[in-house]
């Protein structure tokens, strides 16, 4: 082979390195992109005494902020999203996911009894198609109980809950239509289904909400959903002390009781 041909097949192989390495930062930046998140600063305590902690918001198809950032309220948090939206249109199709994690603890005395999510924004379904026009919105609550008591235990993963909202552009025709889900997973009676007392409450736990919105179109429709209103709210109950405990309080009490007693006696 001549220098000419040397020299093209270099300049060939270079470019197709170039190609390569292209792609790879484009795929590794679509990735970064794609699974993007943001860390929010720990909220609270706000009564009765309940703190909001590791705050992570992520999505695994969206740029973020979805949810935004929170604002607490007595027992919750409360977001305000500008862009937790999809849109399908001329046959087209969209999936927009959002997932939020947050750590929840009480203040001495305070325990955990259920995590509530309400959720609510607008659809619009138009155009000339058939039901297969349709807009979906759905969210599942994940909780994991990291502390009974005040005392840090093995992590108990308790069963998820979920719930889902559906139309279609026959049966739910219209621009700016109202929709809302709410859910509710009762901390305190899955501890006691698992076999923990009633005074053996949740002061600690994990978090996990995912969401999830999807719109179908067909050639001559359009389907959008979005969610302007996000809400979460913790159920809380007083921690009453085991028995054993109890007992050991009034010791303690009797005790010192007695130690002052002695020292007054001493005094006279």
């Amino acid at each position: 082979m001549d220098n000419r041909g040397s020299t093209v097949l270099k300049n060939r192989t270079a470019g197709i390195c170039r190609a390569f390495v292209l792609a790879g930062f484009l795929g590794v930046y679509a990735a970064t992109s794609s699974a993007a998140s943001i860390a929010y600063p720990d909220q609270g305590p706000v009564a009765p005494g309940v703190t909001f902690t590791n705050i992570v918001e992520s999505s695994a198809t969206d740029p973020v902020p979805l949810y935004g950032a929170p604002t607490p309220f007595a027992t919750g948090l409360d977001f305000d999203p500008l862009a937790f939206a999809a849109v399908g249109n001329a046959g087209s199709s969209d999936i927009t996911d959002g997932q939020l994690n947050f750590a929840v603890k009480g203040a001495p005395g305070v325990g955990l009894s259920s995590i509530s999510l309400f959720e609510a924004g607008d659809y619009s379904l138009a155009g000339a198609g058939t039901a297969v026009t349709r807009d979906f919105a759905g969210a599942i609550v994940r909780v994991t109980v990291t502390q009974i008591n005040g005392v840090d235990v093995a992590p108990i993963s308790l069963a998820p809950v979920n719930a889902s909202v559906s139309f279609n552009l026959i049966a739910n025709p219209g621009v700016v239509q109202p929709w809302s889900l709410g859910l509710n997973l009762n901390i305190a009676s899955q501890l006691v289904a698992l076999g923990f007392s009633p005074t053996q409450n949740a002061t600690g736990v994990e978090v996990v909400i995912d969401n999830q919105m999807l719109a179908l179109s067909e050639a001559g429709s359009i389907a959008f959903i979005d969610k302007t209103d996000f809400r979460i709210s913790v159920g809380t109950t007083t921690v009453v002390p085991e028995p054993g405990t109890v007992a050991l309080l009034g010791f303690g009490g009797l005790m010192a009781a007695v130690v002052l007693f002695r020292r007054r006696s001493e005094r006279a």
